[in-house]
């Protein structure tokens, strides 16, 4: 799916910030990159927002929700997987914003993410 550039909520696209949180890593499922969160807890949610081919680079966006804070969680670290619509072995770069577990339309810019070789 490609999505146009400055689309993306109130808070937009920021290259200027990076964010090494939550941890993320790169891996591949058949002929697709997958991203690899590591969450804290098991209430961390991750949505995939879209993707889109900027400067010969794949820019891939994440939403990153909060736990809803009327739960429990245990607090062990839970590994999601995000499938994306990039193939394996084009370039790529992650960003995330922030969300509460709630909240319908994030307004939180997207930060570069730090991704572990």
């Amino acid at each position: 799916m490609a999505l146009m550039g400055g689309c993306w909520g109130g808070g937009g696209i920021r290259d200027d910030e990076t964010s090494d949180w939550p941890p993320m890593r790169l891996s591949d499922a058949e002929d697709r990159q997958v991203i690899v969160v590591e969450a804290p807890s098991p209430g961390w949610g991750i949505e995939f927002d879209g993707s889109e081919k900027v400067s010969g680079a794949w820019r891939v966006l994440l939403t990153v929700r909060r736990p809803d804070p009327a739960f429990f969680y245990p607090q062990t670290i839970v590994e999601q997987n995000v499938i994306t619509d990039v193939r394996a072995g084009n370039a790529l770069r992650v960003y995330r914003r922030l969300a509460d577990h709630n909240e319908r339309k994030p307004e939180g810019a997207y930060v570069l993410v730090e991704i572990d070789g």
